[in-house]
């Protein structure tokens, strides 16, 4: 196994052969190896309202995701449709919707996933709004399928990773029908994962905004935080 962020989390811990202080055996994720699959469904009942149009930064949360991503990666907008390009000039972006609608983040995956062309995929949910441009600094071994932040208290963050696109379709192959079925159980089916270590310090960074008081945080933390903002 291996994985390398530089310049990312403080806490991560880094398994990777070193040779002449560089590390060996990594793949870089590149704009033509990987497409970004952005989550913007779900009930966002917690929040009690649509969670992709909360006003944030400039714009909403699901501007502030796509305001994050080089505009040379190829993005799978998953959600209820929503004419993005009135908003964000962007000419290699996608928007589908799982199916049925409202069948869970599996069913979702699988519809942006049969959009996407590269060799690696970022999964982002839109209520992730400061994990993106960690996980676009990192680099995933060549044997490895998955690459998952975990939180300090052992939470894993599977919309919040990078897959390798060929591991998550013989996944869902084996997994059957997608609908209402959860991540953890899509996972278990991939050969090997890799986790990035999150330590007490980087939970802000892979924070889910679920409820108004979580938004609330979510401002505060952007405002007092530059180095976050798109």
């Amino acid at each position: 196994m291996g994985l390398f962020c530089p310049n990312s989390l403080r806490s991560a811990t880094f398994i990777a052969e070193v040779v002449d202080g560089n590390p060996t055996s990594l793949v870089d994720v590149k704009s033509g190896e990987l497409s970004v699959i952005l989550l913007a469904g779900g009930s966002s009942r917690r929040m009690g309202s649509d969670k992709t149009n909360v006003e944030f930064g400039n714009g909403t949360l699901l501007t502030f995701q796509l305001e994050q991503i080089p505009r040379t990666f190829f993005v799978v907008v998953v959600g209820e449709t929503i004419d993005i390009k009135q908003t964000i000039n962007w000419p290699t972006i996608t928007c589908t919707r799982e199916n049925p609608p409202g069948a869970g983040p599996v069913a979702a995956l699988a519809s942006g996933l049969e959009h996407v062309n590269t060799p690696a995929i970022a999964l982002i949910a839109v209520d992730t709004p400061f994990a993106l441009p960690r996980l676009l600094q990192c680099k995933l071994d060549l044997n490895s399928h998955a690459l998952i932040p975990r939180e300090h208290g052992g939470k894993d963050q599977y919309l919040a990773g990078i897959y390798r696109s060929e591991s998550l379709r013989r996944a869902l192959e084996q997994l059957g029908s997608p609908i209402n079925r959860s991540m953890r159980e899509l996972i278990a089916h991939l050969p090997s994962i890799d986790y990035l270590e999150l330590g007490p310090e980087d939970g802000q960074d892979f924070m889910d905004i679920d409820t108004p008081q979580d938004l609330v945080t979510a401002r505060e933390f952007l405002r007092t935080h530059p180095r976050v903002k798109p």
